[in-house]
């Protein structure tokens, strides 16, 4: 399933789900606001690029990891930052889950191409990588994706993992808010 088809998807989802609570009259907005505020919380204004990676480490919270490295259930967050040359970097750190963070890993899935396989391509991988996700997503989150309050994103190898000694295969799947909220707690089973 592509990216549009999900976001058409999802919408006549939404419209139907909205229109069915509208009708029941059964919508508990206070109750619902509350939930939210437990699993949501606004970020804090920063600036997209921070003037250097020296600066950046008084700014963060976590401890500074490969994204590779996340393993399933790890909250991280993810900063950007201009390098030495000017140019825009980012720095990843693994967070406890009680803590505001940007996402959680949920899943883990190993490309299904063998070793030595020359590299499909960006939108390949992507396409692929997005199946596997949305597959488990439901299994983690407890809800459908299209009725969620949470996207979800991915990590994937570059041309350069792929075709390394290593052949990195591995796409970490994570969730995020649509919104850009930051998350504050563990979101396995939550159900929204």
């Amino acid at each position: 399933m592509d990216r549009k088809t999900l976001r058409v998807s999802r919408i006549l989802t939404s419209v139907a789900l909205v229109l069915a609570l509208a009708a029941a009259g059964c919508a508990d907005e206070e109750s619902e606001e509350s939930r939210l505020d437990e699993v949501f919380v606004e970020p804090t204004a920063e600036p997209d690029l921070l003037p250097t990676e020296e600066d950046l480490r008084d700014r963060f919270e976590g401890l500074v990891t490969e994204p590779y490295d996340l393993l399933v259930g790890t909250c991280f967050n993810q900063y950007r930052y201009l390098d030495r040359n000017d140019l825009p970097a980012q720095l990843t750190t693994a967070i406890g889950c009680t803590r505001p963070h940007n996402a959680q890993v949920y899943a883990i899935v190993i490309h299904d191409a063998p070793p030595g396989a020359p590299y499909p391509g960006e939108k390949a991988v992507n396409d692929w990588g997005l199946m596997q996700c949305y597959e488990r997503f439901e299994p983690f989150v407890g809800l459908v994706y299209e009725l969620s309050e949470l996207d979800i994103g991915m990590i994937t190898p570059s041309r350069t993992d792929w075709e390394g000694e290593n052949y990195r295969r591995r796409i970490s799947c994570y969730v995020f808010d649509r919104n850009r909220w930051l998350l504050k707690t563990d979101v396995e089973g939550i159900g929204l």
